[in-house]
């Protein structure tokens, strides 16, 4: 049975339980990196830290690496409305045994900081190093999903979408062709490799590697501010992600592969001490988890404050900047009124002088 129909088949059996006044028992199983839950939540990190979580992972239940079990469905690559017209990507990806979905945006950016300080719109952008973002979005309704882009990108539009009929690429090789692009340029060049590059490179290298299947939703913007295309082609950059696959794939799998021999052998020893020592050592083990769970979950809400606040001040200065500029549009305007009104004073002066010249000069004329 194919993956869409397994889909199609447990959606309609949620659906039928609902209408009985039954629900599932209880929401399907997440993982750290990819968030299956319903609750709304998000958090961001580096590709390359992203690819090193995931090929780490091995499930305390079964000992394998779950990443692997998750399939990606689609990608959509959207375009920001705003003045640089940024784009980003979405990637839903399958639960491994129900049919939820789980959400990640992808997108290459630059520091607010050295954008700010070269301009985000001048070649000296070449000297800054990119941040190519993974943020994890818990709660994969359509509405959440749209909520938390909202809430980043404000307004855009969907542009292009990715899909894959038979071979879906998993959650931990995504990472890996994540990371194999960013590796490709590390610094952001404003006519090269910047958000449009990143997004071209990465959908054109998982349609080649993994057969997918492009549908357009309107004009084909991609590249370009407004009318103008900033960024080429970049096969070179696609060939070069498409050759490294392989190697970069055989040498995680070899990494998952000695991380599950070790877990194994871990956990025969533990049972070779003894059960009750076992038991104890595991009870430590989980007890840790949690905690670092609980400290890592600290830290992310301090970010996401930190964040906020900066958003809101961004907000602030951008708005007051809006302001002042107003005012100086207002005080041209009234400079140039009062120009105005004292050229045509002036003009109806002129006016007149004439006018009374020539009544003088025909006076003059009718006396003699």
């Amino acid at each position: 049975m194919s993956l869409k129909i397994k889909a199609t088949v447990s959606r309609l059996t949620t659906n039928f339980l609902r209408r009985l006044g039954m629900s599932e028992l209880e929401p399907p199983e997440s993982l750290p990196y990819l968030n299956f839950g319903r609750r709304l939540t998000f958090q961001s990190i580096p590709v390359d830290l992203y690819k090193d979580h995931l090929v780490r992972y091995i499930s305390d239940r079964d000992g394998e690496n779950t990443y692997m079990k998750c399939l990606l469905l689609r990608v959509e690559h959207y375009k920001c409305s705003q003045t640089v017209k940024h784009e980003f990507l979405v990637l839903y990806f399958a639960h491994w045994n129900s049919s939820d979905t789980a959400v990640i945006c992808a997108d290459r950016s630059v520091e607010a900081a050295a954008a700010e300080s070269s301009g985000l719109l001048t070649p000296s952008s070449s000297e800054n190093v990119a941040q190519d973002l993974v943020t994890v979005i818990g709660g994969a309704m359509a509405t959440d999903t749209t909520q938390y882009l909202r809430f980043k990108f404000k307004s855009f539009k969907r542009i292009s979408s990715l899909s894959f009929s038979s071979d879906h690429p998993t959650a931990l090789q995504v990472s890996i062709l994540l990371d194999l692009v960013n590796k490709q340029d590390t610094n952001y060049h404003i006519f090269r490799a910047q958000c449009y590059w990143f997004c071209d490179v990465v959908c054109r290298s998982l349609e080649r590697l993994f057969q997918g299947v492009e549908e357009l939703h309107g004009p084909d913007t991609r590249g370009h501010l407004g009318l103008i295309p900033v960024v080429r082609t970049s096969e070179g950059d696609v060939d070069n992600v498409c050759k490294g696959y392989p190697i970069a794939l055989q040498k995680a799998m070899e990494q998952v592969n000695q991380l599950q021999i070790q877990r194994a052998a871990t956990r025969a020893q533990i049972w070779e001490e003894g059960g009750a020592s076992a038991q104890l050592k595991i009870n430590e083990q989980q007890r840790q988890i949690v905690e670092r769970d609980r400290q890592l979950e600290e830290i992310r809400a301090e970010q996401q404050r930190q964040n906020a606040e900066r958003d809101h001040q961004i907000m602030e200065i951008r708005a007051e900047q809006q302001r002042q500029t107003a005012e100086r549009d207002r005080q041209i305007e009234e400079i140039r009124e009062q120009e105005r009104a004292e050229q045509q004073r002036q003009l109806q002066e002129m006016r007149a002088e004439i006018e009374w010249m020539r009544a003088q000069f025909a006076a003059l004329k009718d006396t003699q």
